[in-house]
């Protein structure tokens, strides 16, 4: 079988730092006095929202009854979204959370009536004191554990799965970067589940669109396939590609995984440099403790759950040799012998 090309970990201003646009002598961001975002005549007001790196697409002139409605569209939606993703990565937030939806900003951002829960309930407890007093913000699931492991005589293992099962409290990172969000405004606020998947569908629609061989429509391939390499080296946690088509699949899930082995190589370099350095265990322990998590994404990305079906490169051929059945693929027999076989003499009587 094929091996898979290494893709090389690019930074993601090295991927979105020279995309084509409708002005081929302009740098992307950048637009002609009295022009338009995509060169279309305007009047004295420009539609630039004063950010340099704002990704923008080439759009088609815009006709009555324009049959491209659906076409830019997309676009509109993806260089939207896109702006927050950059604006927000500037500010030094997580750009995206896939995982994260508008129930778990609303489960740590609106505190429910005290008399919804009983007091003894780790819900009542995530939000109220024993006393009655409201919290400024919940509990997460590492203090609702520390506190019932504390109160309930618990292993903090037990605690854990128990908090886990019985209350709606998330993880430090989680709540902080949700809070993070909602305080945010609007152009810099980071993407949820629901926003990213509207990007991601955003884009497999320009993609889809772009088929022809118009000077607009391949400059839209270059910059969609560019974004979503972007998107895979955005994000530290393994995710799933959110695309339908393939192109876009496969060079997400490239960029996503190199961006996870660089993650690694970066984490095993503190590591070394802290135990050189003598920086202290606490510093050894965080690095150990970032090159596991970003080994487990790795092992996430290959489990068999989520890769696609195994695809062989040839036809597997079943043949009979020293009284016994094997399998062989391309003329190799990968060595497992699938069942035992009548001796040759019995089989032609």
């Amino acid at each position: 079988m094929a091996q898979p090309i290494a893709v090389p970990a690019l930074p993601v201003d090295t991927l979105l730092g020279d995309l084509p646009t409708a002005h081929r002598a302009l740098p992307i961001g950048h637009r002609i006095a009295g022009q338009g975002c995509h060169g279309a005549k305007t009047g004295i007001r420009s539609c630039s929202t004063g950010n340099a790196n704002r990704i923008r697409f080439v759009y088609f002139p815009r006709a009555d009854h324009d049959h491209r409605a659906t076409y830019h569209r997309h676009l509109v939606i993806a260089e939207i979204l896109l702006a927050r993703v950059l604006a927000a990565r500037a500010e030094g937030l997580r750009p995206m959370a896939p995982s994260l939806d508008y129930a778990a900003e609303a489960r740590v951002t609106l505190r429910p009536p005290q008399d919804m829960f009983h007091p003894a309930t780790l819900e009542y407890r995530r939000w109220y004191r024993a006393d009655g007093a409201a919290r400024a913000q919940p509990l997460t699931q590492e203090a609702l554990s520390l506190r019932l492991a504390a109160d309930g005589d618990l292993s903090m293992r037990e605690a854990r799965a128990r908090v886990a099962r019985r209350s709606h409290a998330l993880p430090a990172a989680d709540q902080a970067w949700l809070i993070a969000r909602r305080n945010a405004p609007p152009a810099r606020r980071p993407l949820n589940q629901a926003e990213y998947l509207a990007l991601a569908a955003a884009l497999d629609g320009i993609w889809q669109a772009s088929t022809g061989a118009s000077h607009a429509e391949r400059a839209n391939r270059r910059i969609t396939l560019r974004v979503v390499a972007a998107l895979g080296s955005l994000l530290d946690e393994y995710v799933a590609a959110p695309f339908k088509s393939t192109a876009l699949s496969e060079t997400f899930n490239e960029h996503h995984l190199a961006h996870l082995r660089q993650s690694i190589e970066y984490s095993r370099q503190a590591e070394s440099a802290s135990g050189t350095l003598l920086a202290g265990p606490k510093a050894w322990f965080a690095a150990k403790a970032a090159r596991m998590r970003a080994e487990h994404q790795i092992g996430l990305a290959k489990s068999p759950a989520a890769s696609p079906a195994l695809r062989l490169s040839g036809r597997p051929v079943i043949a009979v040799v020293g009284g016994r059945l094997h399998t062989f693929v391309d003329g190799r027999r990968p060595g497992a012998r699938l069942a035992s076989a009548v001796p040759l003499y019995a089989t032609f009587g």
